[in-house]
């Protein structure tokens, strides 16, 4: 959780961009979505490995991913009462 803040403090556009390469199937689908080319996509997915310390594009890397991504969304939303 706290390698994506400072992924997204060193470069704005990480956690949208790791959140579309966490919920699509393919980098193509996710650059789709991001409205970027695919070879953009590859560009800021290799910068925000160098800033998390981990490869998202391998099966435990992108589990690893997904569950920061989880947690830091069920850190910031409000605590139910």
């Amino acid at each position: 959780m706290l390698a994506l803040r400072r992924a997204h403090a060193a470069a704005p556009w990480a956690l949208l961009t790791l959140h579309a390469v966490a919920s699509h199937a393919s980098l193509r689908t996710a650059a789709a979505a991001l409205n970027v080319h695919h070879s953009t996509l590859q560009e800021r997915l290799a910068h925000a490995e160098r800033l998390l310390g981990w490869n998202v594009r391998e099966p435990a890397g992108r589990l690893r991913l997904q569950l920061a991504l989880a947690l830091d969304r069920l850190h910031r939303s409000p605590a139910s009462t």
